[in-house]
């Protein structure tokens, strides 16, 4: 019974720090140095740093939540153990008018998820439960919602997400 335990016990761990690590911030892989927020601003007090397109916004969106998402939101329906990347994105479309309202309601929701911030219904988070808090930064998880937001399929059905 005691080594019965012991296992439990480990494969306990070792879920648990697959789902804490899959929601925390990934070590730099750049040969840049890191630079501070602090660093980026002249000594005029003005960012000097050049605006990063769309596109790359949204391609850095994808590989975040390659990196910190994919491991419980699958992109289609069925859901694994959180809503699907394509049903948050109807679901999103339906509640806010405009992009940038989605995105900041996202990006609030995911720094600190709570039911009153949470967009899905009580049948969802009834379902899955709150997500836990991201530690990625506001610009990244803006990237992240940003591409959420854009995987966009009006051909879903968020019936598929039941």
């Amino acid at each position: 019974m005691k080594r019965i335990l012991t296992v439990f016990s480990g494969v306990l761990i070792a879920a648990s720090a697959l789902i804490c690590s899959s929601c925390s911030k990934p070590e730099s892989t750049s040969n840049q140095p890191a630079v501070s927020e602090t660093q980026q601003t002249t000594a005029s007090g003005t960012d000097q740093r050049p605006e990063t397109p769309a596109s790359t916004v949204s391609a850095d969106g994808k590989v975040l939540y390659e990196q910190h998402c994919q491991v419980c939101h699958s992109m289609q329906a069925p859901a694994k153990t959180a809503p699907p990347i394509i049903g948050l994105s109807s679901r999103y479309r339906q509640v806010f008018g405009n992009r940038d309202e989605a995105v900041s309601a996202m990006v609030a929701f995911m720094k600190s998820p709570s039911a009153e911030k949470s967009s899905l219904g009580p049948n969802a988070l009834n379902r899955f439960g709150l997500m836990p808090a991201m530690t990625l930064g506001d610009e990244e998880l803006t990237s992240v919602a940003g591409w959420l937001w854009d995987q966009y399929d009006p051909e879903f059905d968020l019936g598929q997400c039941r």
